[in-house]
């Protein structure tokens, strides 16, 4: 993105916004993460995961998210399944779908607001899909196919 100065601005100020939405640090790595898979993209993959672990998320939600398996924690899992819907269906979701997200306590702002890291990821996913970014020795007991651990 160092070359293309549009772009980094365009990262970094959308970076500095969603850190200012209503989702804690670690939520905000779980949807970051949640994309990354969605989009297969392994950096991020690895790079969330690690963030989500450092921000206290246990591992049991970060592996299943990475598994793309059920969240046994039911707010968390609506977190994860609407992410991955908006992500999937790039915005075409079902008003059953937001109806279950709103029934474990969030707003249609989250909606908006998670958008915005929606969008963030996508930017970096794509990116790191051109620019074929490896994981470097910091991220690498988090690439995918491995297991995190508590």
């Amino acid at each position: 993105m160092s070359g293309a100065p549009a772009t980094l601005n365009a990262y970094i100020n959308l970076s500095k916004i969603f850190n200012e939405t209503s989702f804690p640090v670690g939520e905000q790595h779980l949807i970051m993460l949640a994309v990354s898979v969605v989009n297969k993209c392994d950096y991020c993959t690895a790079a969330h995961s690690r963030a989500a672990k450092v921000n206290g998320i246990p591992s049991s939600i970060i592996n299943a998210i990475r598994k793309e398996k059920k969240v046994a924690d039911e707010r968390i899992s609506a977190l994860i399944k609407i992410t991955q819907k908006i992500t999937v269906t790039r915005g075409n979701v079902e008003a059953e779908d937001l109806d279950a997200f709103y029934l474990q306590g969030f707003t249609p702002e989250n909606v908006m607001e998670l958008i915005i890291g929606i969008s963030i990821k996508t930017i970096s996913n794509y990116i790191n899909h051109i620019t074929e970014n490896i994981i470097n020795d910091e991220l690498e007991p988090f690439s995918v196919g491995k297991e995190i651990e508590d």
